[in-house]
């Protein structure tokens, strides 16, 4: 009887394991959960920095204020005098207004990611654009980094000198292949407009 009845809970072991590891996510290919994008400015310099999506909606900071256009994407800005500026993902969509002009700030940081209000955002489109409009001339450091389910996490960093009235754009990527995470910083052809570099 014992043995019967032991017989009878190993089977279900069984079966309870072979359900489990038959699910439904595919292994191997992991899942990006969170990106940010930071724009650090050295050596005086200061930018204004604006992401643009695949449907030309912007996230950023410009002289006129900050923007909260796309989905999935929040800003932190810090200004000269260290005071940082926030713009979430739930605030009002569109410009928001200043009574004065704020300092440009010496960084911007970009979370990227979806949440229970955002399922499907700027992070499922795998890339975006970098706009950068420089205020004040010297080096910008620009760092991309992802991370995962199953992948872990995955980077890229740059450094280029910017001057006053001269705007870089720079393409974004983050994707997973081979059960990896990759992240790319590309720049952008003057010429093309809104979209990945071919």
């Amino acid at each position: 009887m014992a043995r019967a009845w032991l017989g009878t809970v190993g089977l279900g072991l069984l079966i309870v394991g072979a359900c489990s590891s038959n699910s439904n996510a595919p292994r191997g290919q992991g899942k990006l959960v969170e990106v940010s994008v930071n724009v650090f400015a050295m050596h005086d310099a200061s930018v204004a920095a604006v992401l643009i999506d695949r449907n030309g909606r912007r996230t950023g900071w410009n002289p006129k204020g900050s923007l909260d256009e796309i989905a999935g994407c929040t800003l932190e800005s810090g200004s000269e005098d260290g005071i940082p500026v926030e713009v979430g993902s739930d605030s009002a969509r569109g410009t928001v207004a200043m009574d004065r002009a704020p300092a440009t700030p010496i960084y911007h940081f970009f979370h990227i990611f979806n949440d229970a209000v955002t399922p499907v955002g700027l992070i499922d489109q795998g890339g975006c654009e970098l706009r950068l409009d420089p205020v004040a001339g010297g080096r910008v450091r620009l760092s991309l980094k992802a991370k995962g389910i199953e992948v872990g996490g995955c980077s890229d960093t740059t450094s280029i000198p910017v001057r006053p009235g001269v705007a870089s754009r720079w393409w974004l990527s983050w994707k997973t292949t081979g059960g990896r995470c990759v992240a790319k910083i590309s720049a952008l052809e003057a010429k093309k407009a809104g979209g990945a570099p071919k």
